[in-house]
């Protein structure tokens, strides 16, 4: 060629590149592939129409190899061209071939697991209008026709498998096609498959290994339901299969077959070594079981676009490919989850010799990448170190799994995943229309079929090119093995190593407003003598609140130390809880009426370092929270160190730095296992919920607030602080009306309250009491259960809230409409945060479709202290945001109405505030007899088993407790009620307490 036919060459080469990346026409190629953006997927492609297009033999190893793509393309074009790709060659002589290594894996699986349907692949093609059934027949036709391998059937002769080379003429009974109408068309993918009965499974001895259904709609649209057994089966070979659609050839391909009888074993040498580098990490593999038939688990969720761009940029920076820094991201959460250092994380790989870049049939393989975790060591470092491990494990990509876990003590296709944990890839999506059976479809991938070979399987599926460029993580599980709070877990760690290696934080998304801290000292300063807590025995001023604060001071020796708050809800209590944050702490209420080891556990999981008694609390108590085998902790007596008032000037107040970052408590929730879990709740979340509070409660310095929950229950943090935020007054109601909505109706007058909180149960019957003569009481808010229709006559407003401590308590809220016989609303988001509708998998859900309810925004908690994998699993990245702030996953499900309001679908919604029931020898709630006595109306006049009930000792006293007398008031006034609403609230009131989350 001469001097201007070479640059000429050399350009259109580059022109492909560019193509093949995305990137600009005149963007310089003087860099690694990885750097300018590459992967080896679009290696893989590039090479493909290399040898295709310019007859030019490139491997895809070469391009991730070179240093500078552009001197690469210099010296290609002096190469000599490659032979034509794609001539068919003659089948064996005998008519059938063994199988390949890759195919023996998944016989293997499938002798295992025999009638199932896990081991194949789904495919959808969509048209805007379905098809002729007979021109789908007649491609199906042709498809196997040209690609014999698709109608091979699976023979034993002398105990071994073979695959059988069909003739070339495709008989009526190989085109299987089925039509399916149904009626309705609002189902999933995984749904379409399954209604469409295309989930079926295949006879490997019979064959054919591929099947359609056209599922027709009543809207006229169609859907093709494509559906392959992974023993022809890999993503390269359905792309092939794409591109067959549009070239019209029948000539029978049969290279597979001769790829099949060729195949030789791994040497035995490179089996050795490699086992001997799995070795290190697995050990010998004991006996395992073979996998059960348990349904397995899905997510879908894309990486956010912004983190995304960023991963890319860095990725070009560095150069390393968008596939290494996603591997990287996974193995490193997948070791940080289960608390190793290094883990043998398998990835697919093609595993094409030259001369089948689109031969259809299966050669994907999975090879074992031997991945460590080094804390503290800088991302970079970790990207160099497993770029290599993955380099070094393509080197003998040649060695089939199998016989890797042989080597090491195991049975192939039982065993692997004794060797392999988990497993990354990377696939291109297929962003495509073709044209089939004379009309254009849009082809969908990635469609959930239950069958992970691998404890976690996770796929990065890949569309569009360079800033283009999407990325969704297809994360399956197998049952029974990983539910989906752990794919969860792994997701967020993913997100949350590549958020720390390109440096993309999330952002508050709203303006900040005043602190606690400063609303109450601006309150002081106007009005020092302002009553601000009062019990009606013991009142603590504005003035000595803000005094109170440097009294504690030298015991919170850094910003976010813990000090616990041994108590019950009163004056001193939130004096105190306000004193630690006022001095930068974190405080931890600890319910005097708990027993002793699980306060000590509550407070052994915040890592309290001081505990302060209130007045009131047993020595005893107290002395029980020390525990021999922890370290001790500084006891403390708040009549002592309130005595010690400060009198010099106060320090600056606390804003949103070191101080505000700290949590501004740790409250304990159960959660859906039972187990006490500490929530830290951020300062900045709760100085937002208290400034919401004060406008839409209309609540300001002259106002009188009730409160009545319990100290350790997130609601007392919502009465108190927002009512000390607006300047008001807050009034403690007595502990013996508490649970009687009657004494509280009277009390509420006698105290002059204005507004108050009261749990979902009490606020029903409390809206159907008389108001007492000069009571008022005009607003009510409540939470913690659902929220039942109201009398047309409640002598107050009502603010129906939902939320979790998980969410600062308030996530939503909604004034209801009183005579309204609907179920009331929950509401709408606060301004400052917003919720999400999804489905299992992680996905919006429709409108109007119910879904699991996420909360995100500026008042979602920052976790649970010491339980890192449980916050990994509630506190989530959500994948629809730009930047993948976190959301908590609450697990009610929930559907929101045109008008943008939530409503409760299903569950119960649990209450801490109500404790006034008959219970069982056991101390559990005495379901029969409760139910009994809303059934006659009876009092309650008894305890378990007919026993009298004794007193109790104030000391000992569970938490929200109440005596039975309590029972008995409550009781009395449902009585009166109709027989069904009198069983309704009773049932709803069980269902509260039982239930297993705090605040809902």
């Amino acid at each position: 060629m001469t001097g201007k036919t070479i640059t000429s060459v050399v350009e259109s080469l580059a022109g492909d590149v560019r193509q093949a990346l995305g990137l600009a026409p005149q963007e310089p190629l003087d860099r690694s592939f990885a750097g300018l953006g590459g992967s080896s997927m679009e290696a893989a492609q590039l090479s493909l129409r290399l040898r295709r297009v310019r007859g030019l033999t490139l491997g895809a190893h070469e391009l991730l190899d070179a240093a500078d793509v552009q001197r690469l393309l210099d010296e290609l074009v002096t190469r000599p061209r490659a032979e034509p790709a794609g001539h068919p060659v003659d089948a064996p002589p005998t008519g059938r071939a063994p199988l390949t290594w890759q195919q023996r894996v998944i016989w293997y699986r499938s002798v295992l697991d025999p009638g199932s349907s896990r081991y194949v692949f789904h495919a959808l093609f969509h048209f805007t209008g379905a098809p002729r059934p007979s021109a789908l027949r007649a491609e199906l036709r042709r498809l196997l026709r040209r690609h014999p391998v698709l109608r091979t059937r699976i023979v034993i002769d002398d105990g071994n498998p073979w695959q059988v080379v069909p003739p070339a003429d495709v008989t009526d009974a190989e085109v299987d096609l089925t039509v399916v109408d149904l009626p309705g068309d609002a189902v999933s993918p995984e749904e379409l498959v399954r209604l469409s009965g295309s989930d079926r499974p295949f006879d490997l001895a019979a064959g054919p290994l591929l099947r359609w259904v056209l599922v027709r709609l009543p809207d006229g649209r169609g859907v093709l339901v494509h559906t392959e057994h992974h023993m022809i089966h890999d993503g390269k070979s359905f792309v092939a299969l794409l591109d067959s659609l549009a070239d019209g050839d029948t000539a029978p391909d049969l290279r597979y077959f001769a790829h099949a009888s060729a195949q030789s074993p791994a040497e035995p040498a490179e089996v050795r070594e490699a086992a001997a580098r799995a070795a290190r990490i697995t050990g010998p593999i004991p006996g395992a079981e073979t996998p059960g038939a348990v349904r397995s688990t899905f997510l879908r969720l894309p990486v956010p676009a912004a983190l995304l761009r960023a991963v890319r940029d860095a990725s070009r920076r560095t150069s390393v490919s968008l596939f290494t820094a996603l591997f990287t991201a996974f193995s490193q959460a997948l070791t940080r989850y289960e608390g190793v250092n290094a883990v043998v994380l398998g990835s697919a790989v093609e595993n094409r010799p030259p001369g089948h870049e689109d031969t259809v049939g299966r050669f994907v393989s999975i090879i074992p990448v031997v991945v460590e975790r080094r804390p503290g060591e800088l991302p970079e470092a970790t990207l160099r170190r497993t770029k290599g491990a993955l380099r070094e494990a393509m080197d003998h990509s040649a060695v089939p799994l199998p016989d890797i876990v042989q080597a090491l003590g195991g049975t192939a296709g039982r065993d692997d995943s004794a060797v392999v944990r988990a497993a990354f890839s990377m696939h291109q999506q297929s962003d495509r229309e073709v044209r089939l059976g004379g009309a254009t479809a849009r082809v969908q991938l990635g469609v959930f079929n239950g069958a992970p070979t691998f404890p976690v399987d996770v796929v990065a599926l890949t569309s569009g090119t360079g800033d283009d460029t999407r990325v969704e993580l297809l994360m399956e599980a197998q049952g029974g093995a990983v539910d989906r709070d752990v794919l969860w877990a792994l997701w967020t760690y993913t997100l949350d190593w590549l958020r720390t290696w390109v440096q993309l934080l999330p952002k508050m998304r709203t303006p900040s407003v005043p602190t606690l801290v400063q609303r109450v000292r601006a309150r002081a300063t106007t009005d020092p003598d302002a009553v601000a807590l009062d019990d009606g025995t013991h009142q603590v001023t504005y003035g000595r609140l803000t005094a109170l604060g440097e009294s504690v001071r030298h015991i919170v020796g850094r910003p976010g130390e813990v000090v616990g708050l041994l108590g019950s809800a009163s004056p001193n209590f939130f004096a105190c809880a306000y004193a630690v944050l006022d001095a930068g702490g974190t405080y931890l209420p600890l319910e005097a009426g708990q027993p002793a080891a699980r306060l000590a556990s509550m407070a052994d999981h915040a890592r309290c370092g001081a505990i302060v008694r209130l007045p009131g609390v047993p020595d005893t108590l107290a002395d029980a929270l020390e525990r021999p085998d922890h370290p001790p902790r500084r006891l403390l007596d708040w009549a002592e160190l309130s005595a010690g008032l400060h009198t010099g000037p106060t320090r600056a107040v606390v804003g949103h730095g070191l101080e505000s970052a700290a949590p501004a408590c740790v409250m304990f929730t159960s959660r859906s296992t039972g187990d006490p879990l500490g929530v830290m709740v951020p300062r900045p979340a709760l100085d937002r919920l208290a400034d919401w509070a004060v406008r839409e409660l209309r609540l300001g310095p002259a106002t009188v607030v009730g409160q009545s929950a319990n100290a350790a229950c997130g609601a007392s943090a919502f009465e108190v602080w927002s009512a000390l935020y607006a300047g008001a007054r807050v009034c403690f109601a007595p502990f013996e009306v508490r649970s009687d909505p009657q004494g509280l109706a009277t009390w509420f007058a006698e105290a002059d309250v204005e507004y108050a909180f009261v749990p979902t149960p009490i606020a029903e019957l409390l809206a159907r009491v008389p108001k007492p003569a000069g009571s008022r009481l005009t607003r009510v808010s409540t939470g913690g259960d659902r929220l039942h229709a109201l009398p047309g006559d409640a002598p107050f407003e009502v603010l129906n809230m939902y939320g979790a401590t998980e969410t600062t308590v308030v996530a939503t809220a909604g004034w209801i409409e009183p005579g309204d016989t609907a179920l009331p609303p929950i509401g709408r988001p606060l301004p400052y945060g917003y919720v999400r509708v999804v489905t299992g998998s992680g996905a919006p859900a429709a409108p109007g479709e119910p879904g699991e309810l996420w909360v995100g925004g500026d008042g979602v908690a920052a976790g649970y202290t010491g339980a890192p994998q449980r916050s990994a699993s509630a506190f989530v990245a959500d994948p629809h945001t730009e930047d993948g702030a976190l959301v908590y996953r609450t697990g009610d499900i929930v559907r929101v109405d045109s008008g943008g309001r939530l409503h409760h679908s299903a569950g119960h919604l649990s209450v801490h505030h109500l404790e006034a029931l008959p219970c069982t020898a056991g101390g559990k709630v005495d379901r029969r007899l409760l139910a009994d006595l809303a059934e006659s109306g009876r009092p309650h006049t008894t305890g378990p088993a007919g026993r009298t009930d004794p007193p109790r000792d104030s000391a000992a006293r569970p938490v929200n407790g109440t005596e039975s007398t309590d029972l008995d008031q409550w009781l009395r006034l449902i009585t009166p009620l109709p027989r069904n609403e009198r069983l309704s609230l009773v049932h709803q009131l069980i269902g509260s307490l039982l239930s297993d989350k705090e605040t809902r």
